[in-house]
């Protein structure tokens, strides 16, 4: 006898800060395996995802059911047990709960109830919309792992996409650089400089490496202020305050002194001080968990490393 494979009944997306929507996650995943909701022969299955950005995310944690369509805001442990039990297991929505709604009908194995977005419910997404912070933010791309720079070059990428203007200083790459991103970068009419010798904590000249970099800051200080970019990237900017070359404290005054309110700052390198992280808005710790040159001892490679 075979068993009937299902496909999954609903899908439940989480938005909110990262402690928050691993506890909400991991909550409902308790009571989705204590129910058999995760079971292939069930139903009713769930799937759960972690979105990184949803609309109308400033009455967060929201939380989403779909395929109805119902927006949940301001969802703690004990309003998701709610959403689920009346939700996910009645098929039937926690009106006071919800932020909005779509107009569809659900399958009639979630009860076959017509779910409409009422007049009330447009006028308080209007709302939300109308009230959504905008601020150029202070993002920091740290951790042992390789792709901080590449993630942030990716954010230029987009940004450039959109007509945004876009720039920065590579710390401690050579000021003869070629590489890859460059080279693309250059044909794009992006100016991404390179400041320094090449080298850090193996460097032939250690004062000629440091004055490089604080110069790179001086710099990069004068084109932030310039008010010609939209989004400003400091590759490998951690170092300097790592190292000592630089002071955290007076690094973060000036930044919330002097960038320009809606300018998007990215600075990337490992060990990021905590008086950085605690001043970002954005902060991603990138981890190794395989590398080709330390497992397998394949070197970098062209148009993967440079």
């Amino acid at each position: 006898m075979t068993n009937t494979l299902f496909p999954y009944n609903r899908h439940v997306l989480i938005y909110a800060e990262p402690e928050q929507a691993q506890a909400l996650k991991q909550r409902l995943a308790e009571l989705v395996e204590a129910n058999a909701l995760n079971k292939a022969d069930s139903p009713k299955r769930v799937l759960i995802s972690l979105c990184d950005a949803l609309e109308g995310a400033d009455n967060g944690p929201i939380v989403v059911v779909y395929p109805e369509g119902v927006w949940y805001h301001k969802v703690d442990l004990a309003a998701l047990e709610e959403i689920f039990q009346q939700h996910i297991l009645q098929g039937k929505p926690v009106a006071e709960s919800i932020l909005y709604r779509y107009g569809q009908s659900a399958p009639e194995a979630t009860g076959g109830s017509q779910i409409e977005a009422s007049p009330e419910d447009e006028e308080r997404r209007k709302a939300i919309r109308a009230e959504r912070k905008k601020k150029g933010l202070l993002i920091v791309n740290t951790g042992n792992g390789k792709g901080k720079t590449t993630a942030a070059l990716g954010v230029l990428l987009r940004a450039w996409g959109r007509d945004m203007r876009v720039g920065g200083v590579q710390f401690f790459k050579h000021e003869n650089a070629n590489f890859g991103e460059l080279r693309a970068l250059n044909k794009m009419g992006v100016e991404l400089t390179p400041m320094g010798d090449g080298f850090t904590w193996t460097s032939r000249d250690i004062d000629e490496t440091q004055a490089k970099a604080l110069h790179g800051w001086e710099i990069g200080k004068q084109r932030i202020l310039s008010g010609n970019y939209d989004i400003f990237l400091l590759d490998e900017f951690t170092y300097l305050m790592h190292f000592g070359w630089l002071d955290t404290n007076e690094v973060v005054a000036w930044i919330k002194a002097n960038k320009p309110p809606m300018l998007h700052l990215i600075i990337t390198g490992r060990d990021a001080p905590q008086g950085l992280i605690e001043a970002a808005d954005l902060v991603s710790d990138i981890n190794e968990v395989k590398h080709p040159y330390r497992d397998q001892g394949i070197p970098a490679q062209k148009g993967i490393e440079f």
